[in-house]
């Protein structure tokens, strides 16, 4: 495996992941660069890595995630950003709250819901490219993000509800 192609090639897509969870782009910058120089210093591992960007990704979701405890704060995606396919939906404070909320809920499921989720709504990874980075089948990536929806839908609509 090299650096340069089968590493630094996928900062971009970090980057969108780190930001998917943070909601900052500072933060997602740092958690990158950080997850950066631990693969380079993992090194000796990348001879056991089948999956880079599954790899990758998964430190990535892991330090954001860390970072998000570490600071004691819910994210609140930009109104306008870029990690959400349709900008327009985000209109208003309120549309940005509830986005923020669907960030959080995805960041709640269980893996691999929670990659599910973001790989095919956030990044926009085909079902092929899912299945081959989870090595899932095709009928497995849309059962579980169908699971994965339901239940954010679910909690979504229970928190508006009762206000929580």
């Amino acid at each position: 495996m090299d650096f340069r192609t089968d590493i630094l090639a996928h900062r971009d897509r970090l980057y969108r992941l780190a930001l998917s969870i943070l909601g900052d782009s500072a933060e997602a910058e740092d958690v990158v660069q950080d997850v950066m120089l631990k693969a380079w210093e993992r090194r000796e591992e990348w001879g056991a890595v089948e999956k880079p960007l599954a790899w990758l990704a998964q430190m990535t979701k892991n330090a954001a995630l860390d970072k998000l405890k570490k600071a004691h704060h819910q994210p609140l995606p930009e109104e306008g950003s870029a990690q959400w396919h349709n900008p327009s939906l985000v209109t208003t404070p309120h549309h940005s709250e509830g986005i923020g909320l669907i960030t959080r809920l995805i960041s709640e499921l269980p893996p691999p819901l929670d990659d599910l989720v973001r790989l095919r709504d956030i990044e926009g990874f085909s079902y092929a490219e899912i299945a081959d980075k989870l090595l899932l089948t095709e009928d497995q990536v849309r059962v579980y993000l169908h699971r994965a929806r339901t239940k954010i839908k679910e909690k979504y609509v229970k928190m508006q509800k009762y206000g929580l």
